[in-house]
Protein backbone atom coordinates (compact mmCIF):
# COMPACT_ATOMS: atom_id res chain seq x y z
CA UNK A 1 0.00 0.00 0.00
CA UNK A 2 1.41 3.39 -1.25
CA UNK A 3 1.50 6.25 1.80
CA UNK A 4 0.52 9.07 0.90
CA UNK A 5 3.04 11.86 1.15
CA UNK A 6 0.69 13.80 4.28
CA UNK A 7 1.41 10.43 6.43
CA UNK A 8 5.50 10.09 5.03
CA UNK A 9 5.92 13.59 6.42
CA UNK A 10 3.74 12.37 10.06
CA UNK A 11 5.88 9.67 10.31
CA UNK A 12 9.18 11.45 9.89
CA UNK A 13 7.97 14.33 12.55
CA UNK A 14 6.99 11.18 14.97
CA UNK A 15 10.49 10.08 14.25
CA UNK A 16 12.36 13.39 14.58
CA UNK A 17 10.71 13.74 18.26
CA UNK A 18 11.44 10.38 19.19
CA UNK A 19 14.86 10.64 18.43
CA UNK A 20 14.89 14.47 20.40
CA UNK A 21 13.20 12.78 23.48
CA UNK A 22 15.52 9.71 23.93
CA UNK A 23 18.36 12.01 23.78
CA UNK A 24 16.96 14.44 26.08
CA UNK A 25 16.06 11.51 28.55
CA UNK A 26 20.17 10.61 28.22
CA UNK A 27 21.51 13.68 28.79
CA UNK A 28 19.16 13.99 31.80
CA UNK A 29 20.44 10.58 32.64
CA UNK A 30 23.78 11.55 32.61
CA UNK A 31 23.16 15.00 34.39
CA UNK A 32 21.91 13.20 37.18
CA UNK A 33 24.33 10.62 37.20
CA UNK A 34 26.69 13.23 37.41
CA UNK A 35 25.00 14.93 40.43
CA UNK A 36 25.30 11.75 42.22
CA UNK A 37 29.05 11.12 41.80
CA UNK A 38 29.72 14.40 42.88
CA UNK A 39 32.45 15.30 45.80
CA UNK A 40 28.96 16.95 47.43
CA UNK A 41 27.00 13.90 46.96
CA UNK A 42 26.90 10.93 49.27
CA UNK A 43 26.84 8.53 45.67
CA UNK A 44 24.88 6.43 43.92
CA UNK A 45 22.87 3.67 45.69
CA UNK A 46 24.58 0.42 46.31
CA UNK A 47 21.35 -1.02 44.02
CA UNK A 48 22.12 1.73 41.07
CA UNK A 49 22.84 -0.64 38.38
CA UNK A 50 24.57 1.96 35.43
CA UNK A 51 23.27 -0.34 32.31
CA UNK A 52 19.81 -0.85 33.78
CA UNK A 53 19.34 2.61 34.81
CA UNK A 54 20.63 4.04 30.94
CA UNK A 55 18.77 1.50 29.31
CA UNK A 56 15.22 2.29 30.92
CA UNK A 57 16.39 6.10 30.44
CA UNK A 58 16.73 4.97 26.34
CA UNK A 59 13.26 2.96 26.63
CA UNK A 60 11.39 5.43 28.28
CA UNK A 61 12.48 7.78 25.86
CA UNK A 62 11.25 5.59 23.04
CA UNK A 63 7.81 5.27 24.32
CA UNK A 64 7.54 9.31 25.03
CA UNK A 65 8.56 10.03 21.57
CA UNK A 66 6.51 7.84 19.95
CA UNK A 67 3.71 8.36 22.04
CA UNK A 68 3.69 11.85 22.46
CA UNK A 69 4.93 12.39 19.15
CA UNK A 70 1.60 10.67 17.60
CA UNK A 71 -0.40 12.71 19.66
CA UNK A 72 1.52 16.18 19.11
CA UNK A 73 1.63 15.49 15.84
CA UNK A 74 -2.41 14.55 15.08
CA UNK A 75 -3.74 16.91 16.54
CA UNK A 76 -1.42 19.73 15.59
CA UNK A 77 -2.38 18.65 11.96
CA UNK A 78 -6.34 18.17 12.96
CA UNK A 79 -7.48 20.18 15.17
CA UNK A 80 -4.89 23.54 15.57
CA UNK A 81 -4.17 23.38 11.91
CA UNK A 82 -7.29 25.98 11.19
CA UNK A 83 -7.17 26.95 15.00
CA UNK A 84 -5.01 29.99 16.76
CA UNK A 85 -1.40 29.65 18.11
CA UNK A 86 -2.62 30.61 21.27
CA UNK A 87 -5.33 28.07 21.18
CA UNK A 88 -2.77 25.14 20.68
CA UNK A 89 -0.45 25.71 23.10
CA UNK A 90 -3.20 26.80 26.11
CA UNK A 91 -5.47 23.55 25.06
CA UNK A 92 -2.18 21.03 25.16
CA UNK A 93 -1.20 22.83 28.24
CA UNK A 94 -3.51 22.52 30.20
CA UNK A 95 -4.25 18.40 28.62
CA UNK A 96 -0.91 18.06 30.08
CA UNK A 97 -1.66 19.36 33.41
CA UNK A 98 -4.51 17.29 33.41
CA UNK A 99 -2.96 14.15 32.36
CA UNK A 100 0.16 14.17 34.36
CA UNK A 101 -1.75 15.07 37.35
CA UNK A 102 -4.45 12.23 36.73
CA UNK A 103 -1.80 9.83 36.06
CA UNK A 104 0.12 10.59 38.90
CA UNK A 105 -2.74 10.43 41.63
CA UNK A 106 -4.49 7.19 40.37
CA UNK A 107 -1.21 5.47 40.32
CA UNK A 108 -0.39 6.21 43.72
CA UNK A 109 -3.48 6.39 44.95
CA UNK A 110 -3.93 2.55 43.28
CA UNK A 111 -0.74 1.52 45.11
CA UNK A 112 -2.10 2.46 48.25
CA UNK A 113 -4.95 0.86 47.90
CA UNK A 114 -3.28 -2.35 46.60
CA UNK A 115 -1.16 -2.44 49.94
CA UNK A 116 -3.26 -1.15 52.30
CA UNK A 117 -6.96 -2.15 51.24
CA UNK A 118 -9.91 0.40 51.82
CA UNK A 119 -9.73 -0.12 55.70
CA UNK A 120 -6.21 0.78 55.95
CA UNK A 121 -6.97 4.30 53.77
CA UNK A 122 -6.49 7.38 56.57
CA UNK A 123 -5.65 10.60 56.92
CA UNK A 124 -1.87 10.08 57.28
CA UNK A 125 -1.89 7.93 54.29
CA UNK A 126 -3.40 10.46 51.99
CA UNK A 127 -1.17 12.86 53.64
CA UNK A 128 1.70 10.22 52.48
CA UNK A 129 0.66 10.00 48.87
CA UNK A 130 0.18 13.26 48.68
CA UNK A 131 3.74 14.36 49.62
CA UNK A 132 4.64 11.35 46.54
CA UNK A 133 2.96 13.46 44.48
CA UNK A 134 4.13 16.91 45.49
CA UNK A 135 7.86 15.94 45.93
CA UNK A 136 10.18 18.44 44.28
CA UNK A 137 11.58 15.76 41.96
CA UNK A 138 8.21 14.40 40.12
CA UNK A 139 6.99 18.58 40.50
CA UNK A 140 10.76 19.40 38.37
CA UNK A 141 9.93 16.23 35.98
CA UNK A 142 6.62 17.77 35.63
CA UNK A 143 8.15 21.08 34.43
CA UNK A 144 10.74 19.77 32.45
CA UNK A 145 8.81 17.46 29.94
CA UNK A 146 5.86 20.61 30.43
CA UNK A 147 8.10 22.59 28.21
CA UNK A 148 9.52 20.19 26.05
CA UNK A 149 6.36 19.34 25.19
CA UNK A 150 5.05 22.82 24.40
CA UNK A 151 8.40 23.51 22.49
CA UNK A 152 8.04 20.30 20.57
CA UNK A 153 4.07 22.10 19.52
CA UNK A 154 6.21 25.15 18.95
CA UNK A 155 8.57 23.39 16.51
CA UNK A 156 5.60 22.15 14.60
CA UNK A 157 3.54 24.79 14.36
CA UNK A 158 6.67 27.12 12.92
CA UNK A 159 7.43 24.29 10.71
CA UNK A 160 3.50 24.78 9.17
CA UNK A 161 4.50 28.06 8.82
CA UNK A 162 7.71 28.00 7.11
CA UNK A 163 6.05 24.85 5.34
CA UNK A 164 7.43 21.25 4.89
CA UNK A 165 10.85 20.64 4.92
CA UNK A 166 12.01 24.31 5.10
CA UNK A 167 12.67 24.88 8.50
CA UNK A 168 15.92 22.08 8.63
CA UNK A 169 17.05 23.67 5.70
CA UNK A 170 16.79 27.13 7.62
CA UNK A 171 18.07 25.76 10.85
CA UNK A 172 21.16 24.13 8.91
CA UNK A 173 21.58 27.37 7.40
CA UNK A 174 21.05 25.42 3.53
CA UNK A 175 20.04 29.23 1.92
CA UNK A 176 22.61 31.31 3.92
CA UNK A 177 24.64 31.95 0.54
CA UNK A 178 21.94 32.65 -2.51
CA UNK A 179 22.13 29.01 -4.50
CA UNK A 180 21.13 28.13 -8.04
CA UNK A 181 18.40 25.51 -8.88
CA UNK A 182 16.15 24.70 -11.36
CA UNK A 183 12.65 24.12 -10.26
CA UNK A 184 8.88 24.13 -12.05
CA UNK A 185 6.53 26.49 -10.93
CA UNK A 186 2.69 26.93 -11.02
CA UNK A 187 0.82 29.56 -10.44
CA UNK A 188 -2.89 28.79 -9.43
CA UNK A 189 -5.26 31.28 -9.16
CA UNK A 190 -8.86 31.48 -8.84
CA UNK A 191 -11.22 32.07 -10.93
CA UNK A 192 -13.35 34.88 -11.14
CA UNK A 193 -12.03 35.91 -7.43
CA UNK A 194 -13.50 39.56 -8.14
CA UNK A 195 -16.98 38.90 -8.28
CA UNK A 196 -17.14 36.12 -5.65
CA UNK A 197 -15.39 38.51 -3.28
CA UNK A 198 -18.24 40.84 -4.24
CA UNK A 199 -20.88 38.31 -3.74
CA UNK A 200 -20.73 36.52 -0.70
CA UNK A 201 -18.51 39.66 0.86
CA UNK A 202 -15.01 39.80 2.46
CA UNK A 203 -15.59 37.59 5.41
CA UNK A 204 -16.78 35.10 3.74
CA UNK A 205 -14.36 35.18 0.80
CA UNK A 206 -11.55 35.03 3.24
CA UNK A 207 -13.46 31.87 4.87
CA UNK A 208 -13.71 30.66 1.42
CA UNK A 209 -9.77 30.96 0.76
CA UNK A 210 -8.97 29.27 3.95
CA UNK A 211 -10.97 26.38 3.10
CA UNK A 212 -10.00 26.38 -0.40
CA UNK A 213 -6.52 26.45 0.43
CA UNK A 214 -6.75 23.76 2.90
CA UNK A 215 -8.82 21.35 0.85
CA UNK A 216 -6.07 21.17 -1.88
CA UNK A 217 -3.25 21.01 0.39
CA UNK A 218 -2.62 17.10 0.49
CA UNK A 219 -3.19 17.10 -3.33
CA UNK A 220 -0.33 19.57 -3.33
CA UNK A 221 2.13 17.73 -1.20
CA UNK A 222 0.75 13.87 -2.32
CA UNK A 223 2.51 15.13 -5.76
CA UNK A 224 5.77 16.42 -3.94
CA UNK A 225 4.77 19.91 -4.27
CA UNK A 226 5.72 22.72 -2.32
CA UNK A 227 3.06 25.75 -1.05
CA UNK A 228 5.91 28.82 -2.08
CA UNK A 229 3.45 31.34 -1.42
CA UNK A 230 -0.30 32.74 -0.99
CA UNK A 231 -1.04 35.74 -3.08
CA UNK A 232 -4.49 36.98 -2.26
CA UNK A 233 -6.21 33.62 -3.96
CA UNK A 234 -3.31 32.40 -5.61
CA UNK A 235 -0.99 29.82 -4.95
CA UNK A 236 2.35 29.66 -5.98
CA UNK A 237 3.43 26.11 -6.42
CA UNK A 238 6.86 24.74 -6.77
CA UNK A 239 8.85 21.54 -7.27
CA UNK A 240 12.37 20.91 -8.03
CA UNK A 241 12.90 19.66 -11.72
CA UNK A 242 13.33 16.08 -11.12
CA UNK A 243 10.65 16.30 -8.34
CA UNK A 244 8.03 18.00 -10.78
CA UNK A 245 9.09 16.15 -13.77
CA UNK A 246 8.40 12.57 -12.02
CA UNK A 247 5.41 10.64 -12.47
CA UNK A 248 4.06 13.98 -14.49
CA UNK A 249 3.50 15.26 -10.58
CA UNK A 250 3.01 19.32 -11.93
CA UNK A 251 0.15 17.87 -13.99
CA UNK A 252 -1.28 15.61 -12.30
CA UNK A 253 -1.23 18.25 -9.04
CA UNK A 254 -3.60 20.09 -11.40
CA UNK A 255 -5.67 17.44 -12.76
CA UNK A 256 -6.37 16.20 -9.34
CA UNK A 257 -7.36 19.17 -7.50
CA UNK A 258 -9.91 19.97 -10.28
CA UNK A 259 -11.39 16.34 -9.62
CA UNK A 260 -11.06 17.06 -5.75
CA UNK A 261 -13.25 20.40 -6.35
CA UNK A 262 -15.95 19.31 -8.42
CA UNK A 263 -16.18 16.06 -5.24
CA UNK A 264 -16.61 19.11 -3.12
CA UNK A 265 -18.65 21.69 -5.33
CA UNK A 266 -22.19 20.27 -2.98
CA UNK A 267 -20.29 21.74 -0.15
CA UNK A 268 -18.84 24.95 -1.48
CA UNK A 269 -22.31 25.58 -2.82
CA UNK A 270 -24.19 24.73 0.11
CA UNK A 271 -22.19 26.66 2.25
CA UNK A 272 -21.10 29.92 0.10
CA UNK A 273 -23.27 29.70 -2.94
CA UNK A 274 -20.63 29.70 -5.34
CA UNK A 275 -18.21 27.27 -6.77
CA UNK A 276 -14.30 28.02 -6.89
CA UNK A 277 -12.51 26.63 -9.39
CA UNK A 278 -8.50 27.50 -10.84
CA UNK A 279 -7.20 28.37 -13.92
CA UNK A 280 -2.95 27.67 -13.64
CA UNK A 281 0.34 28.70 -15.64
CA UNK A 282 3.00 26.28 -15.33
CA UNK A 283 7.39 26.53 -16.42
CA UNK A 284 10.56 25.81 -15.41
CA UNK A 285 13.91 27.52 -15.12
CA UNK A 286 16.43 28.59 -12.99
CA UNK A 287 15.97 30.51 -9.86
CA UNK A 288 18.37 32.03 -7.04
CA UNK A 289 17.21 30.74 -3.70
CA UNK A 290 18.30 32.42 -0.40
CA UNK A 291 17.38 33.95 2.98
CA UNK A 292 16.42 37.36 2.71
CA UNK A 293 14.95 40.16 5.31
CA UNK A 294 16.91 41.45 9.08
CA UNK A 295 14.13 41.53 11.49
CA UNK A 296 11.98 38.89 9.11
CA UNK A 297 13.80 36.64 7.44
CA UNK A 298 12.32 34.56 4.41
CA UNK A 299 13.63 32.11 1.36
CA UNK A 300 12.82 33.35 -1.52
CA UNK A 301 13.34 32.36 -5.48
CA UNK A 302 14.12 35.01 -7.21
CA UNK A 303 14.48 34.99 -11.44
CA UNK A 304 12.71 35.34 -14.98
CA UNK A 305 10.82 32.15 -14.92
CA UNK A 306 8.78 33.68 -11.64
CA UNK A 307 7.77 36.42 -14.13
CA UNK A 308 7.13 34.25 -17.35
CA UNK A 309 5.00 31.47 -15.16
CA UNK A 310 2.91 34.74 -13.54
CA UNK A 311 2.75 35.88 -17.51
CA UNK A 312 1.06 32.55 -18.61
CA UNK A 313 -1.40 31.89 -16.12
CA UNK A 314 -2.66 35.39 -17.45
CA UNK A 315 -2.95 33.95 -20.79
CA UNK A 316 -5.65 31.14 -19.48
CA UNK A 317 -8.55 34.10 -19.73
CA UNK A 318 -7.11 35.16 -23.06
CA UNK A 319 -7.75 31.45 -24.38
CA UNK A 320 -10.74 30.09 -22.07
CA UNK A 321 -8.22 27.49 -21.00
CA UNK A 322 -7.84 26.38 -17.35
CA UNK A 323 -3.98 25.56 -17.59
CA UNK A 324 -1.20 26.31 -19.74
CA UNK A 325 2.31 24.78 -19.98
CA UNK A 326 5.06 26.13 -21.84
CA UNK A 327 6.29 23.50 -24.61
CA UNK A 328 9.93 23.53 -23.40
CA UNK A 329 8.42 22.49 -19.38
CA UNK A 330 5.85 19.62 -21.55
CA UNK A 331 8.70 18.47 -23.40
CA UNK A 332 10.63 17.26 -20.05
CA UNK A 333 7.94 15.22 -18.49
CA UNK A 334 8.27 11.29 -19.96
CA UNK A 335 5.51 10.07 -18.78
CA UNK A 336 2.19 12.04 -19.90
CA UNK A 337 0.08 9.03 -20.67
CA UNK A 338 -3.48 10.12 -19.98
CA UNK A 339 -2.81 13.80 -21.26
CA UNK A 340 -3.41 15.57 -24.87
CA UNK A 341 -1.56 18.14 -25.88
CA UNK A 342 -2.98 21.20 -27.65
CA UNK A 343 -0.68 23.30 -29.08
CA UNK A 344 -1.22 27.25 -29.35
CA UNK A 345 1.80 28.91 -30.72
CA UNK A 346 3.94 30.93 -29.93
CA UNK A 347 2.51 33.78 -27.72
CA UNK A 348 4.00 37.21 -27.02
CA UNK A 349 4.02 37.51 -23.41
CA UNK A 350 3.33 40.93 -21.14
CA UNK A 351 6.49 42.83 -21.12
CA UNK A 352 8.20 39.82 -23.00
CA UNK A 353 10.96 40.73 -25.51
CA UNK A 354 10.74 36.72 -26.44
CA UNK A 355 8.14 34.87 -27.54
CA UNK A 356 7.12 31.53 -25.29
CA UNK A 357 5.27 28.68 -27.08
CA UNK A 358 2.37 27.40 -25.37
CA UNK A 359 -0.01 24.68 -24.48
CA UNK A 360 -3.13 23.67 -22.65
CA UNK A 361 -4.00 20.27 -21.70
CA UNK A 362 -7.11 18.02 -22.17
CA UNK A 363 -6.80 15.50 -19.61
CA UNK A 364 -7.76 11.66 -22.05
Amino acid sequence: MKLSRQLKMNLNKVAVITIGYILINIFIFFFNYALINSPYSLGPSPLFNFRIYFLSNIVVGLIAGVLGGIILVSVNSQLFRRRSFKFAMLTTLTAYVLIFVLVNVVTTFTNVLVEQGFSGVSFDTIKTALGFILNPTLITTFILWGAITLLTLFLLQVNDKFGPGILLKFLAGNYHQPKKEERIFMFMDMRSSTSIAEKIGNEKYFNLLNDLFADVTSTILNNEGEIYQYVGDEIVISWSLKKGIRNANCLNCFSQIQEKLVDLRPIYEKKYKVMPEFKAGIHYGSVMAGEVGVIKKDIIYSGDVLNTTARIQEQCNQYNVDILISKETFNLISDTDGYKLIPLGSIELRGKKRNIDLNTINII
